[in-house]
């Protein structure tokens, strides 16, 4: 199914941001309540507004325009539960995690390979094939996203699909198809496995 406008357009915070608003949504809610809502958001088990749950706008920038965009996708609720994971790791959550890279929404499949990358030696390593699939994915951030989680949980045979698009028309995608063979060049003491400087 492909992902509509609101999908691809809706801006997010920023870095900072993000984390300023989980880690502050983590001492109003605990840390252990956060990541289960979070997963149970990610695996599409909870909706906002379900008793007994947090108020979405904790994990939601311009909460006055919640409803509104709740409406209109519905696969923002299972991104901001990936988002909160981001930073807010639990191991509880690995399998949602998993799932979610192959989910229908490029913000989710893209969301979850931030997770990946942010957490990968937290049982996440299985994810290494999945992730590299998504190298070929139809949307480009996913694609780029996907590159920089390699460079944490993947193997060292990973690099040869790296180093395929280091040269790729897409800036942002060689860069971090770049940093990623960085990666794992430091993982694995493989100072070979590094980018070539191209002149």
């Amino acid at each position: 199914m492909a992902d509509h406008y609101w999908d691809v357009n809706l801006p997010g915070p920023a870095p900072g941001e993000e984390a300023a608003m989980v880690t502050a949504a983590v001492e109003q809610v605990g840390g252990r309540q956060l990541a289960d809502w979070a997963v149970r958001l990610l695996s599409g088990r909870a909706r906002p507004g379900d008793a007994g749950d947090p108020d979405i706008a904790l994990i939601r920038e311009n909460a006055d325009t919640v409803d509104p965009d709740l409406a209109l996708d519905p696969h923002l609720p299972r991104m901001l539960g990936a988002r909160v994971l981001v930073h807010h790791w639990h191991p509880r959550a690995a399998d949602a995690v998993l799932t979610g890279l192959t989910d229908e929404s490029a913000a989710v499949r893209r969301t979850c390979c931030r997770v990946v990358a942010a957490h990968g030696a937290e049982g996440l390593m299985p994810a290494a094939r999945t992730v590299e699939s998504l190298l070929s994915d139809p949307d480009p951030r996913v694609r780029s996203a996907a590159a920089r989680a390699l460079g944490e949980v993947g193997a060292e045979s990973t690099a040869s699909a790296l180093q395929s698009l280091l040269m790729d028309p897409d800036s942002v995608l060689a860069s971090a198809a770049e940093e990623a063979l960085d990666r794992l060049a430091e993982r694995f003491a493989r100072p070979d496995l590094r980018a070539e400087p191209e002149y």
